[in-house]
């Protein structure tokens, strides 16, 4: 017996576990009662994988004389794997918890596991009480504050963690788990960076920073942090989709998809992988891939809310709303975005007729983005004051004064597609897409990028001949570096806030075509406020109704200021009038381009398969045929708008809309 005993001992020392069975088990057989044998066999068992096995071993050896702190820590351990918390529970409760930390540490554990963290913490409160230097229980007291919802406790308790050990990684890290909660987001990321540079070999801080940094829209901060996590753990899929949240938010849809692949091939069962990139085969029109991704996903028994999105998504391209709504509205998985999906639930709402559901859907979805990490931290009204700053400086004098620019560039002028967001300007450009002699560039910030570098409405001004000429070299440096045109094509910068920024496009292309995109204000601004923007400091202006119209309102007097001031030669497009005659509506508008009439610029639908993935919301409508059910739909949702129809009445009547 000693020497069977002493063999199996000696093969649990060198991790040879199943000599170390064979071993015990014989000796088992010769004493069946022997709670030493008994203990021995319960804890190579379970480190060898097999739980329930030895944890009969271990209830074995409390049963025949070995009722010990180590056999019941291991007893409630192993139950605790096998997701038995009751049972472990009760094992602890029943031992010597007033003689053990250890036993209190574990039951402590089980309550957490439980759900039960109030009570998890008031456990571990009595450890550090009892042993005020158990870095430990400070570490475990923080994290089981932080599920209750006690987050100043939390970091209190992290703090005398790292009091303890400063030096500890871990306790950095959790510190900037609470800072997140706590919606301190910059405090978080020097948090995680001090816990990345305590373990440079840890891949936790720096997939958290990474994370944060995205959240933020510190997109390239972010990317360099979970580029070294992957590196350092190439098998984590959660590590390849944070990479892939982060080239998603810079528009860069092929990185994206390479790092969900990369997400999928590490774990063939992730299934937030398989979500994230059929969102991705949606928006980019690739209908047939989203399929296959389907069908993938069924092959490998993957099932849940996350693949049930996806069929939705399926369902809605299909024409089944109704299905696709009832499939979608009740999914609550973690892995969803919840401004993404409320987003959808309300177009399929609106879609089908259901003005207080999708109305709900739209609150629900602008909540979650004004408490996403940019939405916290983003003052709503700041871009409408920033536009009445340039409207009181943007005066006839101030103009007159500007000193005489070049006559003429080396290369024409683009012409520009202006409107409030959502006027129809992403139909109108797909349209203008589809002609031989134009080259579109779809939401490019190349005069945002030029304006920041300008400065304000006095450097604009100050600008000489040379000042001007540089910077229209610039900008055609950066179309050529971010989308070359073709010879003799017409460049038609597309963006819609451009109409603010007429001072500087007038300033270096004074000969400059613009277009104007008009929709009916009431139905443009609903529109926007449906729209699932990132919140930034211009966006955020369209969490909630009342904002959306002040900003409307803004912008549209700054544009009129603007026309009053400078000579611009403007031409006004209703979204209306292309949605009932396309034909009609645009032939003039290319008469004023110079270009020749093509008839087959008017297949959009064509010209939108063409061109795969689309910047704008409008990615999946103008994959359809033009259809007037948008024209008007404001007045279905009257009810809701009634507060700012006042301030919306000028530019109704001014623009020649009613509200009839």
């Amino acid at each position: 017996m000693t020497d069977r005993l002493r063999a199996a001992y000696a093969a649990y020392a060198r991790g040879d576990f199943a000599t170390a069975r064979a071993q015990g088990e014989a000796a088992l057989r010769a004493q069946p009662a022997n709670a030493t044998v008994l203990q021995l066999l319960g804890v190579v068992s379970c480190q060898a994988g097999a739980l329930r096995e030895g944890a009969g071993y271990l209830r074995r050896a409390l049963a025949n004389g070995g009722d010990t702190t180590d056999n019941r820590i291991n007893l409630a351990r192993a139950l605790s794997d096998l997701g038995e918390h009751d049972e472990a529970a009760r094992v602890c409760a029943e031992g010597d918890l007033a003689g053990s930390g250890e036993l209190q540490a574990m039951q402590a554990q089980i309550l957490k596991a439980q759900g039960r963290t109030t009570e998890a913490s008031w456990a571990y409160e009595k450890l550090v009480s009892e042993n005020p230097e158990d870095f430990a229980a400070w570490n475990n007291l923080g994290n089981a504050r932080h599920e209750a919802g006690d987050l100043e406790g939390a970091l209190t308790a992290f703090q005398h963690a790292r009091q303890i050990d400063e030096k500890s990684s871990l306790v950095h890290t959790n510190m900037g788990r609470v800072l997140i909660s706590m919606d301190r987001y910059e405090d978080a990321c020097l948090i995680l960076e001090k816990a990345a540079l305590l373990a440079p070999k840890d891949p936790a801080p720096l997939l958290e920073l990474g994370r944060t940094l995205t959240s933020i829209n510190h997109l390239e901060g972010g990317l360099r942090a979970l580029g070294t996590a992957a590196r350092l753990d190439p098998n984590d899929p959660r590590i390849f989709l944070a990479i892939a949240v982060a080239f998603l938010d810079m528009e860069n849809n092929d990185q994206a998809e390479r790092a969900l692949r990369f997400a999928i091939k590490a774990d063939p069962n992730f299934i937030p992988g398989y979500l994230n990139l059929g969102i991705l085969f949606e928006k980019a029109n690739r209908v047939d891939e989203l399929d296959q991704l389907i069908a993938a996903a069924e092959g490998a028994k993957l099932a849940g809310d996350e693949i049930d999105y996806l069929r939705a998504l399926r369902l809605s391209r299909e024409g089944d709303r109704a299905g696709a709504l009832d499939l979608v509205r009740d999914l609550h998985s973690p892995a969803i975005n919840p401004s993404i999906k409320a987003q959808f639930a309300g177009q399929l709402a609106d879609r089908l007729g259901r003005t207080e559901d999708a109305i709900t859907f739209y609150d629900e979805m602008n909540r979650a983005q004004a408490q996403s990490p940019m939405g916290v931290g983003v003052d709503r009204s700041a871009y409408q004051r920033g536009i009445a700053r340039l409207d009181e400086r943007t005066t006839p004098a101030w103009f007159a004064g500007w000193p005489a620019g070049p006559t003429s560039g080396t290369r024409p002028a683009p012409a520009f597609l202006v409107g409030f967001p959502r006027s129809g300007t992403t139909l109108l450009d797909t349209i203008l897409m589809g002609h031989s002699g134009v080259h579109v560039l779809e939401e490019l910030p190349i005069i945002e990028t030029l304006s920041k570098s300008v400065g304000d409405l006095d450097a604009i001004a100050g600008l000489d001949a040379a000042g001007v000429a540089g910077l229209r070299d610039r900008y055609f440096a950066e179309l050529e570096k971010a989308s070359p045109a073709a010879a003799g094509q017409l460049v038609i910068d597309k963006n819609p806030l451009s109409m603010i920024r007429m001072p500087l496009i007038h300033r270096l292309f004074p000969d400059a075509k613009i277009i104007l995109a008009m929709r009916h204000p009431c139905d443009v601004v609903l529109s926007c406020f449906m729209q699932n923007f990132k919140p930034t400091e211009a966006m955020a202006s369209f969490l909630d109704l009342p904002n959306a119209a002040r900003t409307y309102d803004r912008i549209f007097q700054y544009w009129e200021t603007c026309r009053a001031v400078f000579p611009l030669d403007v031409r006004m497009l209703r979204y209306e009038a292309m949605v009932a005659d396309a034909g009609a509506a645009v032939r003039p508008l290319f008469d004023f381009l110079g270009l020749d009439w093509e008839e087959a610029a008017l297949d959009h639908q064509k010209t939108a398969a063409a061109r795969g993935y689309i910047r704008t919301p409008s990615y999946a409508q103008v994959m359809e045929p033009i259809y007037a059910s948008a024209s008007g739909r404001w007045k279905r949702y009257e009810a809701q708008m009634r507060e700012i129809l006042p301030i919306l009445e000028p530019w109704v009547e001014r623009y020649g809309y009613s509200f009839d």
